[in-house]
């Protein structure tokens, strides 16, 4: 007599099932910090390229020294949108131009640019 022993048996999938959770309990940690870090690069991307409208802006004499800030909308003078911010909710962008043009862009109180500093600078 022939025995047809086609499929797995349960045994053999509760261990697979228990593999599979032992690596998503490792991994799981790994993919978020990456993806922070991602939102903090896409943050410091959007700090720079602010600083650089806003220099292009005072390299043309359409603003002078001033602070800006702003959550939405268009950048006061300059031919940039104030970006979301990917890790800070509402975050609030401060940019700070002095005789030379932008001295410092921050969000929400943290400073971006020049250089990145608290959780961003990591």
């Amino acid at each position: 007599m022939k025995k047809n022993n086609k499929g797995f048996s349960l045994v053999e999938l509760i261990i697979v099932i228990a593999i599979m959770a032992v690596l998503i309990g490792l991994l799981a940690p790994q993919y978020l910090k990456f993806v922070k870090q991602s939102k903090i690069s896409a943050d410091i991307s959007n700090a720079q390229s602010l600083a650089t409208a806003v220099n292009v802006a005072f390299a043309a004499s359409e603003i002078g020294e001033c602070d800006l800030s702003g959550t939405s909308g268009d950048v006061s003078g300059v031919s940039a949108q104030w970006p979301e911010s990917k890790l800070v909710e509402s975050g609030q962008w401060t940019i700070k131009v002095g005789a030379d043009g932008v001295e410092t862009v921050k969000l929400s109180g943290v400073e971006l640019y020049p250089t990145p500093a608290g959780d961003w600078a990591n």
